[in-house]
């Protein structure tokens, strides 16, 4: 049985990946930016028009809620994931869980479907880390992992801080909202389900996640007159972490990644003095994780040694795994196959918000397929009836947990 006005939210849904649009159909709302606030100023106003309670906490995430019986709007049943984005981003990832939510419960007061609970849908603020670290930041803050003082402090490339631009956006609130369950729908962002023609992915758990930020630093000099075997070359240290990082991860199942780089002085013939880079490792198994990092900081260690290069290595992210809720996982699979739909359990790599929000509540998470594996890019794309399946899964999950 459908319920859901599966045009309305696929219009949502376009309407908001139209908010900071760039050349080539991809879309930027970097946390806290302009371009965020037109998107949060457009989701605000879907929440007063749906005729739900408008709530906005400390650190800026977004809260439409549903009363339950009597007015009652504490302990909801909440679903929801964020709608910034990394540069030049797909229009699904994030969004399609925040929106699906916001159907979800426009549907339930629309047609008067019964629930015993209040039921809210959420918007996280900075989930992505694109322009402020730690990533997940709305939900770090909302799941009581990080201090709202040492959140507010973090500052961007510009020196602009979370706490001054969420006042400058006016969104600083002063609500507490703490769910009694949670669930986050989402894309995938990989390959397995569109790979395997499967509809619905039944999440186990988030694998965990450490981020550093480094830097080499060894000596410029001309590129002509310096012989290979004489260099201090900060950047080919670099590309030795990149190889061997890789090849770690390969024997481990782990993922390691090299994001960002920033090459001193950066001028054609100059040997690089000076290398800024970040480091990203996830493994779903917490003591194998804990075994990389060591592993990881020793060649890092290593290769400064081996180079002659100066060293700075600072850990800004050290998120361990999470398994979810086993009732709401079977729950989850209960409802799809009660659709008749192909289902898969499988766990994300990337991190998501209800990895935080299973520290304050039972948590799990829906996924459906990602065209291609594709995410972080314009060409991210997930077929509108995968769209559709999976948000009646999630409005049947929310119906039952809210009774």
């Amino acid at each position: 049985m459908e319920r859901l006005n599966h045009g309305r939210l696929e219009n949502s849904l376009k309407e908001l990946g139209k908010v900071g649009a760039t050349p080539g159909g991809g879309r930027t709302r970097l946390a806290l930016t302009d371009e965020d606030k037109a998107g949060r100023d457009l989701l605000c106003r879907w929440i007063r028009e749906a005729g739900l309670e408008l709530k906005v906490d400390a650190i800026g995430n977004i809260y439409g809620i549903l009363p339950g019986p009597g007015g009652a709007v504490d302990s909801p049943v909440m679903s929801g994931s964020h709608i910034d984005t990394v540069r030049d981003a797909g229009m699904f990832d994030g969004c399609l869980g925040v929106l699906s939510a916001l159907e979800c419960l426009r549907t339930v007061r629309e047609k008067g479907l019964p629930h015993k609970k209040p039921l809210a849908m959420a918007a996280f603020t900075n989930e992505e880390g694109a322009r402020f670290q730690p990533d997940m930041m709305g939900s770090l803050v909302a799941g009581g992992l990080e201090k709202l003082e040492d959140i507010y402090a973090s500052v961007d490339e510009k020196g602009c801080t979370v706490g001054e631009e969420l006042e400058r956006i006016g969104y600083r609130g002063t609500d507490t909202i703490r769910p009694s369950a949670f669930i986050e729908y989402h894309i995938e962002q990989g390959p397995l389900l569109h790979a395997q023609g499967i509809q619905i992915g039944s999440v186990t758990g988030i694998y965990g996640i450490n981020w550093w930020r480094g830097r080499f630093a060894g000596q410029p000099n001309h590129a002509g007159t310096t012989p290979m075997d004489m260099r201090r070359d900060a950047l080919y240290g670099l590309s030795q972490v990149h190889v061997r990082g890789t090849e770690l991860a390969r024997r481990t199942g782990a993922r390691f990644t090299i994001g960002r780089v920033n090459v001193a002085p950066g001028i054609p013939n100059v040997v690089p003095g000076t290398v800024d880079f970040t480091l990203d490792l996830r493994h779903a198994d917490g003591p194998t994780l804990e075994h990389l990092n060591k592993a990881v900081v020793g060649i890092v260690n290593e290769v400064a040694a081996e180079n002659g290069l100066e060293l700075e290595l600072e850990q800004n992210v050290n998120a361990r795994p999470v398994a979810f809720d086993a009732s709401l996982i079977a729950m989850v699979e209960r409802h799809a196959a009660a659709r008749g739909l192909s289902l898969m359990r499988l766990g994300s790599p990337a991190g998501q918000d209800a990895q935080m929000m299973a520290n304050v509540a039972p948590t799990t998470m829906i996924f459906v397929p990602s065209i291609g594996g594709l995410s972080h890019c314009p060409e991210e794309q997930t077929g509108w009836p995968d769209v559709a399946a999976g948000a009646e899964v999630l409005l049947d999950c929310l119906l039952e947990l809210a009774g």
